[in-house]
Protein backbone atom coordinates (compact mmCIF):
# COMPACT_ATOMS: atom_id res chain seq x y z
CA UNK A 1 0.00 0.00 0.00
CA UNK A 2 1.44 3.36 -0.97
CA UNK A 3 0.74 6.52 0.94
CA UNK A 4 0.27 9.54 -1.27
CA UNK A 5 1.42 12.89 -0.05
CA UNK A 6 -1.02 15.78 -0.18
CA UNK A 7 0.11 18.29 -2.84
CA UNK A 8 1.41 21.55 -1.41
CA UNK A 9 -0.74 24.67 -1.39
CA UNK A 10 1.62 26.21 -3.97
CA UNK A 11 1.15 23.23 -6.31
CA UNK A 12 -2.61 23.33 -5.81
CA UNK A 13 -2.60 27.07 -6.50
CA UNK A 14 -0.73 26.55 -9.78
CA UNK A 15 -3.31 23.91 -10.80
CA UNK A 16 -6.12 26.38 -10.04
CA UNK A 17 -4.46 29.11 -12.15
CA UNK A 18 -3.94 26.67 -15.02
CA UNK A 19 -7.57 25.54 -14.90
CA UNK A 20 -8.75 29.14 -14.93
CA UNK A 21 -6.38 30.07 -17.78
CA UNK A 22 -7.77 27.18 -19.84
CA UNK A 23 -11.22 28.79 -19.78
CA UNK A 24 -12.16 30.82 -22.78
CA UNK A 25 -13.14 34.43 -22.20
CA UNK A 26 -16.89 33.74 -22.14
CA UNK A 27 -16.85 30.34 -20.41
CA UNK A 28 -18.55 30.00 -17.05
CA UNK A 29 -17.02 28.01 -14.22
CA UNK A 30 -18.32 27.50 -10.70
CA UNK A 31 -15.25 26.87 -8.55
CA UNK A 32 -15.63 25.44 -5.06
CA UNK A 33 -12.58 25.86 -2.79
CA UNK A 34 -12.14 23.40 0.09
CA UNK A 35 -9.55 22.28 2.60
CA UNK A 36 -7.50 19.29 1.44
CA UNK A 37 -8.13 15.89 3.01
CA UNK A 38 -6.09 15.10 6.11
CA UNK A 39 -4.15 11.85 5.84
CA UNK A 40 -6.35 10.67 2.96
CA UNK A 41 -9.54 10.91 4.97
CA UNK A 42 -11.72 13.98 5.29
CA UNK A 43 -10.93 17.63 4.92
CA UNK A 44 -9.38 19.31 7.96
CA UNK A 45 -11.98 22.05 7.39
CA UNK A 46 -15.06 21.11 9.41
CA UNK A 47 -17.20 23.61 7.47
CA UNK A 48 -16.10 21.95 4.21
CA UNK A 49 -17.13 18.54 5.56
CA UNK A 50 -20.49 19.99 6.65
CA UNK A 51 -21.05 21.56 3.21
CA UNK A 52 -20.03 18.41 1.30
CA UNK A 53 -23.53 16.87 1.45
CA UNK A 54 -25.02 19.96 -0.23
CA UNK A 55 -22.23 20.05 -2.81
CA UNK A 56 -22.57 16.34 -3.63
CA UNK A 57 -26.35 16.66 -3.93
CA UNK A 58 -25.93 19.65 -6.25
CA UNK A 59 -23.36 17.81 -8.40
CA UNK A 60 -25.62 14.75 -8.72
CA UNK A 61 -28.57 16.82 -9.95
CA UNK A 62 -26.95 19.67 -11.90
CA UNK A 63 -27.27 19.49 -15.70
CA UNK A 64 -26.64 23.13 -16.62
CA UNK A 65 -24.00 24.69 -18.86
CA UNK A 66 -21.73 26.03 -16.10
CA UNK A 67 -18.64 23.89 -15.52
CA UNK A 68 -18.29 22.95 -11.84
CA UNK A 69 -14.81 22.33 -10.41
CA UNK A 70 -13.55 21.60 -6.92
CA UNK A 71 -10.21 22.99 -5.81
CA UNK A 72 -8.32 21.92 -2.70
CA UNK A 73 -6.28 24.64 -0.97
CA UNK A 74 -3.81 22.59 1.06
CA UNK A 75 -3.36 21.54 4.66
CA UNK A 76 -4.61 23.36 7.72
CA UNK A 77 -1.08 24.50 8.52
CA UNK A 78 -0.64 25.91 5.01
CA UNK A 79 -3.97 27.72 5.22
CA UNK A 80 -3.28 29.30 8.61
CA UNK A 81 0.54 29.47 8.60
CA UNK A 82 1.89 32.82 9.69
CA UNK A 83 5.53 31.67 9.71
CA UNK A 84 6.00 31.20 5.96
CA UNK A 85 3.10 33.47 5.07
CA UNK A 86 -0.53 32.97 4.26
CA UNK A 87 -1.79 30.46 1.72
CA UNK A 88 -1.46 31.65 -1.89
CA UNK A 89 -5.24 31.31 -2.14
CA UNK A 90 -5.55 33.93 0.61
CA UNK A 91 -2.66 36.23 -0.32
CA UNK A 92 -3.24 36.22 -4.09
CA UNK A 93 -6.18 36.10 -6.45
CA UNK A 94 -8.88 34.86 -5.65
CA UNK A 95 -8.16 36.31 -2.16
CA UNK A 96 -10.15 33.74 -0.18
CA UNK A 97 -11.02 34.61 3.39
CA UNK A 98 -12.95 31.50 4.46
CA UNK A 99 -13.59 27.93 3.43
CA UNK A 100 -15.54 26.54 1.74
CA UNK A 101 -16.04 29.28 -0.84
CA UNK A 102 -17.87 28.99 -4.17
CA UNK A 103 -16.96 31.50 -6.88
CA UNK A 104 -18.64 31.99 -10.24
CA UNK A 105 -16.07 32.92 -12.89
CA UNK A 106 -16.70 34.24 -16.39
CA UNK A 107 -13.39 33.45 -18.05
CA UNK A 108 -10.97 34.74 -15.40
CA UNK A 109 -13.38 37.33 -14.00
CA UNK A 110 -14.67 36.70 -10.46
CA UNK A 111 -18.36 37.54 -10.86
CA UNK A 112 -20.04 36.32 -7.65
CA UNK A 113 -19.21 34.26 -4.58
CA UNK A 114 -20.69 32.57 -1.53
CA UNK A 115 -18.89 31.53 1.64
CA UNK A 116 -20.08 28.22 3.12
CA UNK A 117 -22.42 27.60 0.17
CA UNK A 118 -25.52 25.49 0.52
CA UNK A 119 -27.14 23.64 -2.37
CA UNK A 120 -29.48 26.61 -2.98
CA UNK A 121 -26.47 28.96 -3.19
CA UNK A 122 -24.74 26.75 -5.76
CA UNK A 123 -27.92 26.61 -7.81
CA UNK A 124 -28.27 30.39 -7.53
CA UNK A 125 -24.70 30.95 -8.75
CA UNK A 126 -25.12 28.56 -11.69
CA UNK A 127 -28.41 30.24 -12.67
CA UNK A 128 -26.73 33.63 -12.30
CA UNK A 129 -24.57 32.79 -15.33
CA UNK A 130 -27.71 32.65 -17.50
CA UNK A 131 -28.90 35.95 -16.06
CA UNK A 132 -25.54 37.56 -16.84
CA UNK A 133 -25.57 36.15 -20.37
CA UNK A 134 -29.03 37.69 -20.90
CA UNK A 135 -27.77 41.00 -19.53
CA UNK A 136 -24.75 40.88 -21.86
CA UNK A 137 -27.05 40.20 -24.83
CA UNK A 138 -29.29 43.15 -23.91
CA UNK A 139 -26.30 45.42 -23.30
CA UNK A 140 -27.18 46.05 -19.64
CA UNK A 141 -23.99 44.32 -18.41
CA UNK A 142 -20.63 44.85 -20.06
CA UNK A 143 -18.00 42.85 -18.20
CA UNK A 144 -14.41 44.04 -18.50
CA UNK A 145 -12.28 42.45 -21.18
CA UNK A 146 -9.56 40.05 -20.02
CA UNK A 147 -6.94 42.78 -20.53
CA UNK A 148 -8.91 45.13 -18.25
CA UNK A 149 -9.10 42.76 -15.27
CA UNK A 150 -6.72 44.05 -12.57
CA UNK A 151 -3.92 41.66 -11.67
CA UNK A 152 -1.90 41.98 -8.52
CA UNK A 153 1.66 40.89 -8.04
CA UNK A 154 2.33 38.57 -5.17
CA UNK A 155 2.24 40.45 -1.89
CA UNK A 156 1.25 43.77 -3.45
CA UNK A 157 -1.78 44.18 -1.24
CA UNK A 158 -0.12 42.71 1.83
CA UNK A 159 3.05 44.80 1.64
CA UNK A 160 1.62 48.20 0.90
CA UNK A 161 2.04 50.84 3.57
CA UNK A 162 -1.02 51.95 5.39
CA UNK A 163 -1.79 55.54 6.04
CA UNK A 164 -1.64 56.40 9.72
CA UNK A 165 -5.06 56.63 11.29
CA UNK A 166 -6.16 60.16 11.92
CA UNK A 167 -6.58 60.96 15.56
CA UNK A 168 -9.55 62.91 16.68
CA UNK A 169 -9.57 64.44 20.12
CA UNK A 170 -12.82 64.38 21.96
CA UNK A 171 -13.35 67.01 24.61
Amino acid sequence: MSISKTPSAENLYVKFLQALANNKSGDWILAVFEGSPSEGMYSWCSDCVAASRDLNSFLEEYTGHVKVSQFKVGTKNEWKDSVIGPSPFRAKFPFLSDLPTAILFNGELDVARFIAPRKEDLLYLSNRATTYENQKASGSWNPPKESEIPRYKSGTLLNRKRKPASRTKFH
